[in-house]
């Protein structure tokens, strides 16, 4: 799968650009606050469906337009052209694909993309839906089912929490909103179990994987990487669908009185949190930042790896300013690694000595908002 052309207006400081790609390697290198980044959150908008950067979409319009925005691509897969389309009028957003309504849960599985920033670097030490979403998103490359499990259950989840909120306010009376949810205590659990199955399943499957991928970045012998699964606070042993959701019940009749009170729903696989262990440890407390760090490269190396044996093509892989997070050593191990997937790659760096010249390679110059292809080679970097 290729992205071969991107076409950006309005959007953020972008005033209207079109970005013909390559299928390879494409670099975009330009001093700080001058649109690099947009170009990569306009890739993980086109193919997640939400931005990695904020959740408001008034943020994407650019300053001098107040009507909205538009992004689009081509892309080549299978031998065929599909055409992906987010547009925004007065609030209201379009999700396309070659002109038909798609969703965010689709996206992410017919156009798969893994973003390595910064900020997804932080994930062993934050919060605890941005590593469920971690594990959601390797869930979306080996499940075909998880999409609609995922959707389902936000759905059902959704319908609880306005119930619960209901009933707190006195809207609804607390008798005949007690008989609706309990249907959908049934209903979200059923759901949640599944989700939290095929979680479980993909952490058996990238966990051993982990350890190989992080040598390749840290180049030293370590112990062990483990991940553990906790529900409700406690590490679960339980491991059917069956297991998962009588435990979800046995803590919904020690939680309900609670929800009632809060009119949110506690219990449920948006509740639950997963852990890093280095060497018998909890990453979080025990690992130096470059260590977590490495963690969460390795854990994005081992997903490609896992992307490419379900599916037989890779994803494309959005690598935002990530080169500065690593030394100089590190840098080149890895984008060496990354070059050796044949994935389609879209770097940003503010300099880019330490990138290896390839032949597939496109080089951008960006400045206040505008893209132009630089017909001068990357210089310093290692020829692989």
């Amino acid at each position: 799968m290729k992205f071969t052309r991107l076409f950006m207006r309005q959007f953020r400081n972008i005033e209207s650009q079109t970005v013909d790609l390559n299928s390879g390697l494409n670099v975009f290198r330009g001093q700080n606050g001058q649109g690099k980044t947009n170009l990569v959150e306009a890739l993980y908008l086109l193919t997640h469906g939400k931005s990695f950067r904020t959740n408001r979409w008034q943020d994407f319009i650019n300053k001098n337009h107040s009507k909205g925005f538009y992004i689009g691509a081509k892309n080549s897969q299978n031998n065929l052209e599909n055409t992906i389309e987010i547009n925004s009028l007065n609030g209201k957003r379009r999700l396309l694909v070659n002109s038909k309504p798609s969703s965010s849960p689709r996206l992410r599985q017919k156009f798969p993309s893994l973003l390595f920033s910064p900020e997804s670097l932080l994930i062993v030490k934050d919060s605890a839906q941005k590593r469920r979403d971690l594990i959601d998103d390797l869930c979306l490359s080996i499940f075909p089912s998880f999409a609609q499990i995922m959707s389902d259950f936000k759905k059902a989840l959704k319908q609880k929490n306005g119930l619960l909120k209901k009933v707190r306010d006195g809207q609804i009376d607390e008798i005949q909103g007690k008989k609706i949810n309990k249907n959908l205590t049934t209903i979200l659990f059923e759901k949640g179990a599944l989700l939290t199955h095929l979680r479980l399943q993909a952490i058996e499957e990238i966990e051993p994987l982990l350890l190989d991928e992080f040598l390749k970045i840290m180049d030293e012998h370590y112990g062990n990487i483990s991940i553990r699964y906790f529900m409700s606070g406690q590490r679960t042993k339980v491991r059917t669908v069956d297991e998962i959701s009588n435990a979800m019940y046995k803590r919904w009749s020690e939680l309900g009185e609670r929800e009632w009170a809060s009119g949110v729903c506690l219990v449920g696989p948006h509740k639950h949190d997963i852990q890093f262990d280095f060497n018998g440890q909890e990453a979080r407390f025990f690992c130096s930042q470059g260590q977590q760090r490495a963690i969460i490269l390795a854990f994005k190396m081992a997903q490609t790896r896992i992307h490419y044996r379900a599916h037989r093509e890779f994803p494309i892989l959005l690598l935002d300013d990530v080169l500065s997070e690593l030394d100089r050593e590190k840098q080149m191990r890895f984008v060496n690694y990354l070059l050796s997937t044949e994935a389609q790659i879209f770097l940003t760096t503010t300099d880019a000595t330490s990138i290896p010249q390839v032949a597939s390679q496109s080089v951008f110059d960006v400045k206040e908002g505008v893209f132009a292809e630089s017909d001068r080679l990357l210089t310093g970097g290692l020829s692989v």
